[in-house]
């Protein structure tokens, strides 16, 4: 019996060696493979503004869109037109070549040129929109559905070009119906809030001076046409409404091209 019981001792300190070692010599090994999966865990980083490669181009696109006013009546020369003069006050401003494109004509309303121009002013793939529309669509106001309907129209201009990141202001109308172009003028200004697009408003350029229209200097432009009663801005005009949107679009603009392309003033 005596015999049995040391064949069992001896066969168990062997087996109680073994089992000390493997607890010991596992626990530093256990260690070191929860060190390896904690090493190799994927770190998340997001850029800083100095990592962002940013692109800046040679010259920016201003495509304006609207009627004879952005079309420059009635003044003579081309760099006198306010979306001349806005582009030349926005590449001094940012110290970059403005490139204008656009889609406009005289006469043309939101509900004509201004829908059917979209895909191809998203074509020119531009920086800066001004949508100057209103002022023929008062000439076609039949009732309330009149309004209703263009500011729909108005609504689709700037969805369709926000979805391509594109800067848009919207400028308010140039009528010598002063009661009906409010409500218009309105209508632009509601859909600017809901939308967040700043409004240039050019209306007290109109309603309350006399030096920004002066058609008798220019009586060879508009031919078959009394121009002593015409409406459109001189000189002058297009140079204030160009000051007007820019004065609008100086600071949201800036943070636009700083966003986009890391542009400073």
């Amino acid at each position: 019996m005596k015999k049995i019981s040391y064949v069992l001792a001896g066969a168990a300190v062997p087996i109680i060696i073994f089992v000390l070692y493997f607890f010991f010599a596992a626990t530093p090994a256990k260690e070191k493979l929860m060190e390896a999966a904690e090493s190799s865990t994927v770190e998340t980083t997001y850029p800083t503004t100095n990592d962002v490669s940013t692109n800046v181009p040679d010259k920016l696109i201003y495509a304006p869109m609207g009627d004879s006013l952005s079309a420059g009546w009635i003044v003579e020369k081309e760099e006198e037109k306010f979306t001349s003069v806005l582009a030349d006050e926005l590449s001094k401003e940012f110290d970059i070549a403005i490139d204008q494109k656009g889609i406009f004509k005289a006469g043309e309303k939101a509900s004509g040129l201004g829908i059917s121009s979209i895909e191809e002013i998203k074509e020119q793939k531009p920086d800066l929109v001004t949508i100057e529309y209103g002022t023929n669509d008062i000439l076609a106001h039949k009732d309330d559905q009149s309004l209703i309907q263009f500011e729909a129209n108005i609504s689709h201009i700037v969805t369709e070009l926000q979805a391509e990141r594109i800067f848009i202001v919207l400028v308010t109308t140039w009528n010598r119906d002063q009661k009906l172009s409010q409500r218009y003028d309105d209508v632009l200004f509601k859909v600017g809030a809901k939308y967040e697009v700043p409004v240039a408003n050019i209306r007290g350029l109109w309603t309350t001076r006399t030096d920004t229209i002066d058609p008798k200097k220019y009586p060879n432009i508009l031919d078959k046409k009394e121009i002593e009663k015409d409406m459109h801005p001189n000189t002058k005009g297009h140079e204030e409404i160009a000051q007007r949107i820019f004065q609008t679009i100086e600071q949201p603009f800036s943070e636009y091209l700083n966003e986009k392309y890391g542009i400073n003033k």
